[in-house]
């Protein structure tokens, strides 16, 4: 199998996993969803990509300078290595099923299920939390270290589905991000060759 079908078949089955709990909860717990948004919802989740892009930058210029940190090491060891392995169209790909995915888990289902256990303030953490855990599960103990981060991208995710009240907005943002935040690396990456 080659690399490029090895992460298209790691990213289906991953992201396919998280789609099937998503399901599961939704039906388990008889909650509802709407993928439906205007297109002011759908520029919104667009343009909030940029900040994150924006952000992961600035680490990654900062990172240089400090390459002992747990971000210095993920990016090289991790990001940079998968990311020049992976052709802008299967990008795409990867982008729009982890945006899918991801979104309608974390910020939909396990959102809506914590917000009736314990209010809006306890589902954006708890549920911010494990969507950064869930990225590095198998790698805790060498990158345990960037959960704080991950968990503010949850918590920035989950701010546009409550600014927007779409959950599909979310989606653009977080699909975008990794599609442009992937192209960027392959860019950066190649420049430092």
């Amino acid at each position: 199998m080659t690399t490029r079908a090895t992460i298209l078949a790691a990213a289906l089955l991953s992201e396919g996993l998280l789609v099937a709990f998503a399901c599961a909860i939704y039906w388990a717990t008889g909650l509802s969803f709407t993928l439906f948004a205007s297109a002011a919802q759908l520029a919104f989740g667009a343009a909030a990509a940029i900040p994150l892009l924006i952000f992961n930058h600035a680490l990654w210029l900062w990172s240089l300078k400090h390459p002992d940190t747990v971000f210095a090491r993920f990016s090289r060891e991790i990001i940079v290595p998968l990311c020049t392995r992976i052709p802008p169209l299967l990008a795409l790909v990867v982008a729009v099923l982890s945006g899918f995915a991801e979104e309608l888990l974390f910020r939909g289902a396990l959102n809506q299920v914590l917000t009736t256990a314990g209010g809006a303030t306890f589902a954006a953490f708890v549920s911010s939390a494990l969507f950064a855990y869930v990225h590095f599960i198998g790698n805790l103990r060498r990158f345990g270290g960037m959960i704080p981060l991950y968990t503010g991208v949850g918590l920035y995710l989950w701010v546009v589905v409550a600014a927007t009240g779409s959950l599909a907005a979310a989606m653009v943002t977080h699909g975008a991000y990794n599609f442009l935040a992937i192209l960027m690396i392959r860019h950066k990456a190649v420049g430092l060759r």
